[in-house]
């Protein structure tokens, strides 16, 4: 049961990185076509009279209508957005058409994974964010290929990677990102980025693990930071912790784990048992076990790595369970 629902988690994870892969791969084929072939593209002067600016962020309007009347949060539109001081000029301008031709692949990518945001971020500071994100909360990535969504992608071996359980910016709760790196021969165009909602995605795999009368069912990263739980005062403790800390910071580890850990502000569960539980199925993993199974305080522990990030899915069961 543990091996199936890791197995469900991993295809589920792996999906969204080939589709990530496979939108990165299309920005890189239309991009060497150039603008030639997209008989819609505005040029400089229609794209500066779309713009507005706050602070060190210019949006773009991509909806009809009044531009001062901007869509609500996650609205079907895309969002165009260009970082630093630079005016629209011809480079721009080229990105944002090129932006404006995948609109609709951006959608349907979106649409087959609804809890996930679908972005490109360029090399020089322009980005391409689906649904819509106003500019209210764009304004919080700094230069965006610093931020950890872009430096995350795989630009050795030019692949997909994944980041590390985050909390998201503009109150989605806990996150994780997997970004790929598009490249145009040996030139860096930028990467493409999908973020998953954590809450949503283990939802979707611990419903099916806690039909067990006092069992646990648990998502860790490999070094016991909490990522999800079918217990809702486990569950609630997470949301609690992390959003008050803002950062991810509550492990399910004992003191003594958590003393291994050089993330300074790492927090204990309130649960002594399910922490020292969970101290165990770590070690055993660090050492190289793809499955794990053992028995402590009256419970029987069952756990399975997830292949695409090296999570583990966990389910303590009372012992006659």
């Amino acid at each position: 049961m543990v091996r199936l629902a890791a197995d469900r988690l991993d295809a589920t994870l792996t999906a969204v990185a080939d589709s990530t892969q496979a939108l990165g791969r299309t920005y890189a084929r239309l991009a060497a076509k150039g603008n030639q072939e997209h008989p819609d593209a505005l040029n400089v002067q229609q794209w500066q009279a779309l713009a507005l600016r706050q602070g060190n962020t210019i949006g773009f309007q991509s909806w009809p209508g009044d531009r001062n009347t901007s869509p609500a949060f996650q609205s079907p539109y895309a969002s165009y957005y260009s970082y630093g001081d630079r005016e629209p000029n011809v480079a721009l301008a080229r990105q944002l058409n090129l932006f404006k031709v995948l609109v609709p692949t951006f959608r349907t990518a979106y649409e087959s994974f609804p809890f996930s945001w679908v972005y490109m971020t360029t090399a020089d500071g322009a980005m391409m964010i689906y649904p819509y994100l106003p500019i209210g909360e764009a304004v919080n990535n700094q230069v965006p290929t610093r931020e950890i969504y872009y430096t995350s992608a795989n630009f050795k071996q030019r692949q997909t990677g994944w980041t590390q359980p985050y909390l998201d910016l503009v109150g989605a709760g806990m996150m994780v990102t997997v970004s790929y790196p598009v490249y145009q021969g040996d030139v860096l165009l930028g990467v493409m980025s999908r973020d998953i909602t954590l809450q949503q995605l283990s939802e979707s795999v611990l419903s099916h693990l806690g039909s067990v009368p006092d069992s646990s069912a648990l998502i860790v990263t490999n070094q016991g930071l909490a990522i999800g739980a079918n217990k809702p005062m486990l569950s609630a403790e997470i949301i609690q912790v992390d959003t008050q800390s803002g950062s991810d910071v509550l492990y399910f580890r004992t003191a003594e784990g958590l003393a291994a850990i050089p993330e300074t502000d790492a927090v204990a569960s309130s649960s002594a048992l399910i922490n020292g539980l969970v101290e165990q199925v770590v070690s055993q993993a660090r050492q190289g076990k793809n499955q794990v199974r053992l028995s402590h305080e009256g419970q029987c522990v069952l756990s399975a790595p997830v292949n695409q990030t090296g999570w583990l899915v966990i389910l303590i069961l009372p012992q006659d369970g």
